[in-house]
């Protein structure tokens, strides 16, 4: 079997953000935690709602969490009042899931978070070949140096070229899609203004003048 701690050693490593870490089976047992985080009484609710598909929230050892979204191999959820995120995933084989408190203040988290705990739980398949990949940024600059006449020269140094995370590609062919989807993106904001929930639509106008300034600022 796959050394758990390891790989969850690794998460954090990867991902600091993942404050604390648990695995635990379909049935809602745990088969590991880390630190003082007790998943264990409320587990079992926890992945009923995500097994329905349909909850507004759940409460994970004593926080109470709001669903952003629910499929069954992915999980989001934030605390309203600044307890930080739950982020879960499903193994490949869909037998186990692996869940992550996130600090509060951790940035991007909503499109960080979950790459990095689907990655984890890949790595627990026996055999798999995953691994965090840490992204390299393309640098140029120019050196200076004396070549053989004595005189001053400058020549080019060019970083590799950055690697693409597939896991971070098909989260975004994932959100592509559910953009696309008439049951998705578009339906999920036809609810929010049926119900006026000013909050969401709040931060929905805050998301949209972030994608303008990103596209067009």
């Amino acid at each position: 079997m796959v050394n758990i701690k390891s790989v969850v050693n690794k998460l954090q490593k990867h991902y600091p953000d993942a404050t604390q870490v648990a695995l635990v089976d379909r049935q809602g047992k745990v088969l590991f935690t880390t630190g003082k985080w007790d998943v264990k009484k409320d587990i079992k609710e926890v992945l009923s709602k995500w097994a329905g598909g349909n909850a507004q929230f759940v409460t994970l050892n004593g926080i109470r969490y709001s669903i952003l979204q629910m499929e069954p191999e992915r999980f989001i959820g934030t605390n309203r009042k600044n307890k930080g995120h739950l982020i879960g995933a499903s193994t490949p084989d869909g037998k186990n899931y692996m869940l992550a408190h996130i600090r509060h203040k951790a940035k991007g988290w909503f499109h960080m978070a979950y790459p990095a705990i689907a990655r984890a739980a890949a790595m627990l398949k026996k055999g798999s070949e995953s691994e965090f990949i840490a992204s390299k940024v393309e640098i140029k600059e120019e050196e200076v140096y004396k070549n053989s006449t004595g005189q001053m020269a400058t020549y080019q140094v060019t970083a590799p070229q950055p690697s693409i995370d597939p896991h971070l590609r098909a989260e975004i062919e994932g959100f592509l899609q559910w953009i696309n989807t008439p049951q998705g993106l578009g339906a999920y904001i036809n609810n929010i203004l049926q119900q006026n929930d000013q909050y969401r639509i709040s931060k929905l106008a805050e998301l949209y003048n972030e994608l303008y300034r990103l596209f067009y600022g």
